[in-house]
């Protein structure tokens, strides 16, 4: 089997062997512009107020010098700057085009070692078992992590940064071309829950597609795929949602409605999808003990089970809550009082 995933990344801010920074500074500070000429940028024309300099290859540290320069003046809330990848100067309306505040750049900066992580494919897949009410597997969700040599860089980090360098569209394909090859280079049994955003998903035929591939390129039947949708109460959303599952559903995949916390919202949405799967609120979980949260709970269940959907409880953490959702009728299970998420070398030890 080919071992290398199928992807071409798009990480300007990261792959560029040239860079052209342009600072717009504010208002009339002539110590700070000082400091911009001494740091190697340009004066401005007559016809245009920015500072302009071309970086060759990595931008970051001749950023930071800038950076800690406006950070001096008391500017970084006023001060604005556009950075282009490129090796011709760019058009001085494309600077105006893509100003952004220095805190904004700076975020950029900060996130780089996630595109130096993809490129040398250092974004790895964790597995959370899913386990049913024998104690078996059923199985997997995946979960992106970056290993470092003194720490684990959780998911959340890891999104925030592909926020900053605008690649969120960019990882979320990507991890999961990476979540499938990882459950089939490991030799998991059972279905692996990936987890996706139906904002990004404009046509899901197109959006899919690379899925798709990953799937076939590693012998992976879709079936054995459950795509676990966020939801939203919103009528257009919901709508999109439909047509989003309509399109999964004809391509063989199963579907899972994530984070059911309201009976309405469950009732306005359920009726409409018709999921495979629904999971409970971590937070509803969590309190599954409580008088109310255990009546919800059983209402959601019943509601679920009269679908034909199969319910599943997240962020199970301790024996007590583990018992009252399996006497509310709930199916699936997962938490840190069977696994968290682990690297699939450490499997074995934890189920």
């Amino acid at each position: 089997m080919n071992e290398k995933i199928p992807f071409a990344f798009n990480l300007p801010y990261n792959q560029s062997s040239s860079y052209w920074l342009a600072v717009y500074p504010f208002n009339d500070n002539p110590e700070f512009e000082k400091d911009l000429v001494t740091l190697g940028m340009e004066k401005p024309s007559a016809t245009n107020n920015s500072y302009l300099m071309n970086i060759a290859g990595h931008w970051e540290a001749v950023w930071k010098d800038l950076y800690a320069a406006a950070r001096h003046h008391n500017l970084t809330d006023k001060v604005q700057a556009s950075l282009l990848a490129g090796d011709t100067r760019p058009d001085p309306k494309e600077f105006d085009f893509s100003r952004k505040s220095v805190d904004m750049i700076d975020k950029m900066a900060d996130s780089l070692w996630l595109g130096e992580a993809l490129l040398n494919d250092r974004i790895v897949c964790y597995m959370q078992p899913v386990f049913d009410k024998r104690g078996k597997i059923f199985g997997y969700e995946a979960f992106a992590r970056m290993e470092t040599s003194d720490a684990i860089i959780s998911g959340g980090k890891i999104i925030e940064a592909s926020k900053h360098l605008n690649a969120e569209y960019m990882l979320d394909r990507y991890l999961h071309l990476k979540a499938i090859k990882t459950f089939i280079t490991s030799d998991l049994d059972g279905f692996l829950f990936i987890n996706l955003i139906p904002g990004f998903i404009h046509r899901p035929e197109k959006y899919l597609e690379g899925l798709s591939e990953a799937a076939k390129f590693n012998g992976m039947p879709a079936k054995q795929i459950v795509l676990d949708f966020t939801h939203s109460e919103a009528p257009r959303d919901i709508s999109h949602l439909k047509a989003i599952f309509d399109y999964c559903r004809s391509r063989g995949y199963l579907l899972s409605l994530d984070d059911m916390s309201s009976v309405p919202v469950a009732q306005k949405i359920l009726e409409t999808v018709h999921p495979d799967f629904i999971k409970l609120d971590i937070d509803l979980v969590r309190t599954a003990s409580g008088t109310k949260e255990a009546r919800i709970i059983g209402e959601l269940v019943a509601m679920a089970h009269a679908l034909g959907a199969t319910v599943i409880a997240e962020g199970v953490e301790t024996e007590t809550v583990h018992l009252d959702l399996s006497k509310a009728g709930v199916d699936l299970f997962q938490g840190y009082y069977f696994s968290p998420p682990v690297a699939v070398s450490k499997l074995k030890s934890v189920v």
